[in-house]
């Protein structure tokens, strides 16, 4: 089993590139002046890996700028919607280096030094004037590369008076690789003590342990109250601001819709949306108080459907639904969503047992024939039937689960809703959420408003994992959304013994993103 791909690239102003893989390939690094390189991939050279990295550097006159590819064992591009075999390679953000000399601020292997020079022998029969200035020749590596030997510590000391003295055209350290998974626990403030034992009800740690970083993000779209989109610990992980639309403005019956603006209405409930995007999409691993589900994978797409009084009608629903899937009209315009969601949470229900709408009924499915998957919260009214529009068949009903891993239940008359239309729960009870505009300000949430974002970004980050894997989906995207909830229930605590409590229980995402998971990574025929 194995393959190849072609690459091609064009960097202005780069006179050498090196192409080099992790876990390594056979030939590489590569170190050339061309602007393209062929390589063959053999399935039996290291059977671990399910991908590789391939990492570009060009030598620039402004320093190194680097590109990182990620491609399959067989030879395909894991991320085939970024980059595709035979196309120009766009830069990545280029690390500008000081001309020159490399990082040394990155982590790297102590006492080791890599030098460029046009003449690598001159740097060989300069060798006893090198080691006086602390630098022992140790190889050459090939194309005008050497390799040296220092005492460690003095790399960087070492590396300026070899470029200072002429000795090399560029002087870089022997930098350190990790494998490119994320850091586990998150050092988000509020984790060790009020997020660890929440987000292991669903086996979420070991979920992140198998996901990478590198391709597209899946998108969930969060309709709602709105999103205080200016704080700094949920901000990055939003779609770009031309994407984000309010259908309604302040008055329900004089709507006033607007793209890129998504501000919360001043009073009680304003951060309602702010809390549901928080759970999804709050900063991970970098300081702030809380962690998101989605560990910095998924992007959220936030659409404002409620008025200044907290209403939010079946037309504001349709159209959010419509305007996630890609488009919708409002008063006649067109708006059009330059960044579509793949996933849509709604956490809101009418609770009125037996209750239905049927115009936002026929959206519903409309849009699942276009493949969106909508997820919803049960409702908290301590009913024996779930709210709408979590009890539509073209919609994932989510209940609320308490510390214990049992249904929800606050106080007299709050509990999540249950029943026969039930399919799964997550947590719902003292969850840390974002809370006002103001960032590292958050609140503890309760209820199934809660709970459904949890499974919102499980569907997300198994979106993800296929993506990763270059797995596609065979049936009609009508029928996508039979596929993710056989996949889901997989990995589900109660598995095919359904109760009226809890539905099929706890999702374990851990074996949702499970490549080795035949529900969810059914097998191509061959």
């Amino acid at each position: 089993m194995g393959g190849q791909v072609d690459l091609n690239w064009s960097i202005e102003g780069a006179s050498l590139y090196t192409l080099r893989s992790e876990p390594p390939l056979p030939g590489l690094p590569l170190h050339t002046t061309h602007s393209s390189a062929r390589i063959q991939v053999k399935g039996h050279t290291n059977p671990s890996p399910q991908s590789y990295r391939l990492i570009l550097e060009a030598n620039t006159s402004k320093g190194i700028q680097r590109l990182v590819v990620y491609l399959r064992k067989d030879g395909s591009l894991a991320c085939p919607t970024r980059v595709g075999p035979q196309a120009q390679l766009p830069m990545a953000r280029p690390e500008v280096l000081e001309v020159g000399l490399g990082r040394f601020d990155v982590p790297h292997v102590p006492g080791r030094l890599i030098a460029y020079r046009k003449n690598s022998l001159s740097l060989q029969h300069h060798s006893a004037s090198a080691q006086r200035l602390g630098a022992q020749w140790v190889q050459d590596l090939g194309g005008g590369w050497s390799l040296y030997r220092t005492p460690p510590g003095q790399e960087a000391t070492v590396a300026q008076r070899l470029y200072q003295q002429g000795w090399s055209q560029y002087v870089q350290p022997e930098y350190l690789y990790q494998p490119n998974s994320l850091p586990l626990p998150p050092n988000n403030r509020s984790y060790p003590l009020e997020q660890a034992a929440l987000f292991q009800q669903m086996n979420f740690e070991a979920a992140w342990q198998q996901l990478e970083v590198g391709c597209d993000w899946p998108v969930i779209a969060v309709a709602d109250t709105g999103v205080y989109t200016q704080r700094g610990d949920l901000a990055p992980n939003l779609t770009p601001p031309r994407s984000w639309l309010d259908v309604v403005g302040s008055d329900l019956d004089y709507p006033h819709p607007i793209q890129g603006v998504v501000q919360p209405h001043p009073g009680t409930g304003a951060s309602h949306g702010t809390q549901v995007a928080s759970i999804i999409a709050a900063t991970t691993n970098d300081g702030s108080a809380l962690a998101g589900t989605a560990y910095n994978l998924l992007r959220v797409l936030p659409i404002k459907i409620f008025d200044a009084e907290r209403r939010a009608g079946t037309l504001q629903l349709a159209q959010a639904l419509e305007y996630a899937a890609g488009a919708t009209q409002i008063a006649g315009r067109l708006y059009t969503n330059p960044t579509p969601a793949q996933v849509v949470n709604l956490s809101l229900s009418i609770s009125q047992p037996g209750f239905r709408d049927l115009y936002l009924e026929q959206v519903l499915e409309q849009v699942t024939q276009q493949g969106l998957i909508v997820v919803a919260s049960s409702g908290n009214a301590d009913l024996a039937r779930v709210g709408y529009p979590a009890s539509s068949p073209f919609v994932i009903s989510v209940g609320a689960t308490d510390g214990n891993r049992e249904r929800a239940q606050w106080f007299s008359g709050f509990a999540s809703n249950y029943g026969p239309e039930l399919e799964f729960v997550a947590p719902g009870t003292g969850v840390p959420v974002a809370y006002g505009p103001t960032s590292g300000d958050y609140a503890l949430a309760y209820g199934t408003s809660a709970a459904a974002p949890f499974v919102s970004t499980t569907i997300g980050l198994y979106l993800l994992q296929l993506q990763r894997l270059g797995t596609s989906y065979a049936g009609s995207p009508g029928e996508f959304l039979a596929q993710v909830r056989r996949c889901l229930q997989s990995a589900a605590q109660h598995g095919a013994a359904w109760n009226s409590q809890v539905g099929f229980g706890l999702i374990d995402v851990a074996r949702v993103v499970d490549p080795g998971n035949p529900v969810c990574f059914p097998q191509e025929n061959p």
